[in-house]
């Protein structure tokens, strides 16, 4: 989604450490050092010299703003609001754009971007948390520039529910570097992935910041929005975590980047990537499904995004345990002036898994009390289902879809 970009925010604690931020001066000399460090860490020296320029809050949110504008455009912006707004996980009122981008300016503490390959710094983070963030940062140049991090990214290539994935494997071993530089720092050789008491206690801990009133725009936030932020980095630590755990060297996790998960799915469920890989199976809709109606989203929405619709009506364990038989989806928006309706055709590992997801999806959809119209159509393993601004419209799309989709289970 909107969300999936490579923009990374801060994940320690901000309001812990107070006092101005160094000179830009300092700034890019303690960046160079830290660049020394972190490539010795992971044994990946840059191959070319790393730009970097120092920003101030306004010049960083305007580079947001570009960001955003360039790689997905008003339009799509419009259309994966709509899309959400009909599964009922934003309020119809939300003006979608304009508030992941006040969201993102808001958890911004400093990115690399990478389609200019040039590390960005932040002028007013206190000194003490530079460090830190720029290992993070410094790290997604080398994931870029040397072992093709960057591509994995591109929405354009890649549907969102594989650039979700990607994103998870360069966030969460960017947040593994930082928290091993911090543990430098202090002088304590700890390499925290491979320490599964300090890798559960950080995961639990990364939800908290959304806590934190320090950020008035993440609180405000919907949960969905919420979610999405933080599962790169929680989700993608731990899945970085239990590969390392699982007995792969970091030469091993550098060959990871050559054959990323391809699925939240198997981000979520490591095992599935590791030893034995659960590629999902491909789903396709042809279009349009009805006649006049213009398609304006479409993808691969995952089994992450499974989970969020039955998050909130549903607890934490019921969603897991309702979104695991997922084994692939396709899913697409198409609109004809003020008729919308959001169809998602997916496949499970078993009739009882499409089963149970279908039943919980209807209850938490009853619940939730927003959103379009729902409608589900159920044939052994594969569930079809429709949010729509109307009944009619959403059997219209579920029937078509009868003949207009193909599964090809892997």
């Amino acid at each position: 989604m909107y969300l999936a970009l490579a923009l990374s925010l801060i994940l320690s604690q901000i309001g812990a450490a107070n006092g101005p931020a160094p000179d830009p001066g300092a700034l890019e000399k303690l960046a160079q050092t830290t660049l020394a460090k972190v490539e010795k860490m992971r044994s990946q020296r840059l191959s070319k010299p790393l730009v970097m320029g120092v920003k101030s809050r306004p010049e960083v949110t305007k580079f947001i703003e570009q960001r955003l504008a360039d790689e997905y455009g008003p339009a799509k912006v419009k259309a994966e609001g709509r899309f959400l707004k009909l599964q009922g996980l934003l309020p119809k009122d939300m003006a979608y754009g304009a508030f992941v981008g006040k969201l993102l300016t808001e958890q911004v503490a400093g990115f690399y971007d990478h389609t200019r390959q040039e590390l960005h710094i932040a002028d007013w983070l206190p000194s003490l948390l530079q460090g830190p963030v720029m290992a993070h940062e410094i790290f997604h140049a080398i994931q870029d520039q040397e072992w093709g991090g960057g591509k994995l990214i591109d929405s354009k290539r890649y549907s969102h529910d594989a650039v979700l994935a990607h994103a998870g494997l360069l966030e969460g071993d960017a947040t593994v570097v930082m928290l091993n530089f911090q543990q430098a720092s202090m002088g304590m050789d700890i390499d925290i992935s491979t320490n599964r008491v300090m890798v559960n206690m950080v995961a639990a801990s990364l939800p908290m910041q959304m806590a934190n009133p320090q950020f008035p725009v993440m609180a405000s936030a919907p949960d969905y929005l919420k979610q999405s932020l933080i599962f790169p980095y929680q989700q993608g630590f731990l899945f970085v975590a239990a590969l390392r755990q699982g007995g792969l060297s970091w030469a091993d996790i550098r060959k990871v980047y050559d054959d990323p998960p391809a699925s939240t799915e198997q981000l979520l469920h490591p095992e599935r990537y590791f030893k034995t890989r659960d590629v999902p199976s491909k789903v396709t809709i042809r279009e349009p499904l009805i006649p006049s109606f213009v398609r304006t989203w479409e993808g691969v929405s995952g089994e992450f995004h499974a989970r969020q619709l039955l998050l909130g009506p549903a607890s934490v364990s019921e969603a897991t345990e309702a979104a695991t038989g997922w084994d692939g989806d396709y899913t697409v928006l198409e609109t004809r002036g003020a008729e919308a309706y959001v169809l998602t055709c997916s496949t499970w590992d078993t009739k009882e898994d499409a089963k149970a997801f279908a039943d919980a999806l209807t209850k938490a959809h009853e619940k939730r009390g927003q959103g379009g119209r729902l409608q589900t159509m159920l044939r052994g393993t594969e569930l079809n289902y429709a949010f729509a601004t109307s009944r009619r419209l959403a059997e219209k799309a579920l029937s078509a879809a009868n003949i207009m989709t193909t599964v090809e289970r892997r």
